[in-house]
């Protein structure tokens, strides 16, 4: 079991794990196969932190309250990001020593160590990222690394996933008889004219905006539906509950994708990661079903079909999910498109490399616009993806 070979680094005092030995530190490095020169920055980062008094106390605070006491993470990765001048590093190690008890967990749901691994391989990038924004190593991401060390998330593939309860304004439904699906959004929602959230790029449509309405009567749902344009339409339509079977909606219990930086995204990589995932639930998590599988995303920006080739990466990931709007902008376009950081200013001087940048920067600076969605795939379409219905033929 993964989980034995930390054995030797329990404590008495508080049945933790004495993470700041050197030769912890080593092992852990290399369990999860960090590259050398990140590994030699923590074993050296450990050293200092573990000569120094207060720095060592206030380390081992910072684990028990993450990993032993699960305090609210918000409130205590904040204090640690703001220990001082190390706390970068303080973070890579308090963080690093959270893999026994994340081992544990994975040994309790059978889980193989190669899904341990992949997992962690967001730890380098992210000190990676670290490195590039502030000239030394560290880590900063530990908001986002938490779902990591303990066990909400798994890289399975070139994919990662995450179980959580449904939380976008849609109702989605599927046709009885064909299998196509539609999408009615929530009560209450504001729209512009054109069909996105309200405020959406910072734009808001005072005189042409609406509040979207959703009825059931017992024996069919009205409401507004999402088109084949990302957006929602004005116009309600009808749906009968004895031809559409309600299928998802908030609360319902999803896995959450993201897409971890480097290599290829090829549709086949994508699709076999959705099948991974369903295997793996089924073989891990079997008593939490989930629907479906919901991204929230800049690869998902409208403009994308309408800017790229119909065959680019990008495109054909669109087109297995169902796009809904959310109220978005460019930042994370920008960043992910030329670099962290990166604002709308930066337009003049950003990088034109390669083609989706020079593609996007043309978008823009003609005064396009661009901005993320969400979308979902249903878990029974994930092999050939969601037969989306046209909007002139879900309703009456």
């Amino acid at each position: 079991m993964f989980g034995d070979r930390w054995k030797g680094f329990t404590t008495v005092q508080d049945g933790g794990i004495d993470f700041l030995r050197q030769d912890y530190i080593e092992r852990a490095c290399g369990a999860i196969r960090l590259p050398d020169e990140i590994a030699e920055s923590i074993v050296q980062g450990a050293a200092a932190i573990r000569q120094d008094g207060a720095l060592s106390e206030s380390a081992r605070r910072f684990h028990k309250e993450l990993f032993i006491d699960k305090a609210d993470p918000g409130e205590v990765n904040k204090r640690l990001l703001a220990a001082g001048p190390q706390s970068g590093m303080m973070a890579a190690v308090v963080y690093l020593g959270a893999l026994p008890s994340m081992s544990a967990y994975y040994d309790s749901k059978r889980i193989p160590e190669r899904v341990l691994v992949a997992t962690l391989e967001d730890m380098a990038i992210w000190m990676r990222h670290y490195r590039q924004q502030n000239g030394e190593w560290g880590l900063g991401q530990v908001g986002w690394l938490i779902r990591h060390f303990s066990g909400k998330l798994f890289r399975l593939g070139r994919l990662q996933f995450a179980f959580i309860p449904y939380n976008k304004p849609f109702k989605a439904f599927r046709h009885r008889a064909s299998g196509r699906v539609a999408a009615l959004s929530e009560s209450g929602i504001r729209y512009r004219a054109d069909g996105q959230t309200d405020g959406t790029n910072g734009v808001f449509d005072s005189e042409g905006g609406w509040i979207s309405a959703l009825d059931f009567d017992g024996t069919a749902y009205t409401g507004h539906p999402v088109t084949g344009k990302e957006a929602v339409a004005r116009t309600r339509v009808r749906l009968r509950a004895d031809e559409w079977e309600l299928v998802l909606e908030k609360g319902d219990t999803v896995l959450d994708v993201h897409i971890p930086e480097g290599g290829k995204m090829t549709h086949e990589l994508c699709r076999d990661s959705y099948g991974q995932a369903v295997a793996f639930a089924a073989d891990h998590f079997p008593e939490t079903p989930f629907k479906g599988f919901v991204c929230s995303s800049w690869l998902l920006a409208p403009q994308f079909p309408l800017l790229l080739p119909a065959d680019a990466n990008i495109v054909r990931f669109q087109r297995d999910y169902y796009v809904t709007p959310v109220k978005s902008d460019e930042d994370q376009t920008l960043e992910r498109v030329f670099g962290f950081g990166t604002k709308l200013a930066d337009l003049p001087h950003v990088p034109r490399d390669t083609s989706l940048q020079r593609i996007v920067y043309d978008h823009l600076a003609s005064g396009g616009c661009i901005h993320g969605a969400a979308g979902f795939l249903l878990k029974d379409d994930w092999s050939k993806g969601t037969t989306i219905a046209p909007e002139a033929d879900i309703g009456t």
